[in-house]
């Protein structure tokens, strides 16, 4: 037994030395991580690397996230749920933040490298958008919640298309135009409402107060969202918020936080 132990022994030596030892994959490397892209609302970042791997092997699935944090230090950072691409598009809730964008490299073959984050860009600023003003409403009466606009320059119409939640409220249609015009409002759905503003004698629109709408609160308390949403009409057009001139990069991912107490 012990003979054919050492003959297998043996053997197995010289199958290495002829066929030399399996090969260690090791990790990729990724350097130079950085963030490229205006740092305004609206607008859309790119992370950028250089991808290094010792065998030369190709870049496969690298895996991405996106942080924001109130400092340029790298500390605080939050993970911005669902920014898992090479691009992420600024919203209004990254104004006065600071974004960070970091790569965690993986070969060809699944090996995975150490995760590796950049600098913080720029701080985020107001890029044209709209705004809900976050409100507190008191249980089963009236109250209102104002509509702004942020950097949009001179205009001439705009409309708003607000879905909400009427569990917690219903608009009665009651709605004050804040910068004058021509107002015409509509509820396509019982939880959707739409204003449409015209005739504005181009109006310099920067943190400007541009509708107050008034809603019922229930007598469900708690905290529920407006947001900025669109439908199609019975004749098939497409409302949605938008102002007249166009405006590039026009933001709308602010929601509003309604209070109800």
């Amino acid at each position: 037994m012990k003979r054919l132990i050492y003959y297998v022994f043996i053997l197995a030596t010289v199958l290495v030395a002829l066929t030399g030892c399996p090969p260690i994959n090791k990790k990729p490397v990724a350097s130079n991580v950085r963030i490229t892209g205006q740092t305004v609302s609206g607008q859309k970042l790119k992370g950028e690397y250089n991808y290094t791997d010792p065998e030369k092997d190709n870049e496969g699935a690298s895996k991405y996230k996106w942080y924001r944090s109130e400092n340029a230090i790298g500390t605080n950072l939050t993970a911005i749920a669902q920014a898992t691409s090479r691009e992420y598009q600024l919203t209004f809730h990254d104004v006065g933040k600071y974004i960070y964008f970091e790569v965690t490299p993986v070969d060809i073959k699944g090996k995975t490298g150490d995760p590796v984050i950049s600098q913080a860009s720029t701080i985020v600023v107001a890029g044209p958008s709209f705004e809900i003003v976050d409100t507190t409403l008191v249980n089963n009466s009236l109250g209102s919640i104002v509509i702004k606009g942020n950097n949009l320059g001179e205009i001439n119409a705009f409309e708003v298309v607000l879905e909400f939640d009427d569990s917690y409220m219903t608009c009665p249609g009651i709605v004050q135009s804040l910068v004058g015009g021509l107002m015409i409002t509509r509820q396509p759905e019982d939880n959707i409402i739409h204003v449409a503003i015209a005739g504005l004698k181009d109006i310099d629109v920067q943190n400007t107060e541009l509708l107050r709408i008034f809603f019922n609160a229930l007598d469900k308390t708690g905290t529920t969202e407006i947001s900025f949403s669109q439908y199609l009409s019975e004749g098939g057009v497409n409302f949605k918020t938008d102002v007249i001139p166009a405006v590039e990069g026009l933001d709308l991912s602010d929601v509003g936080i309604i209070t109800i107490q």
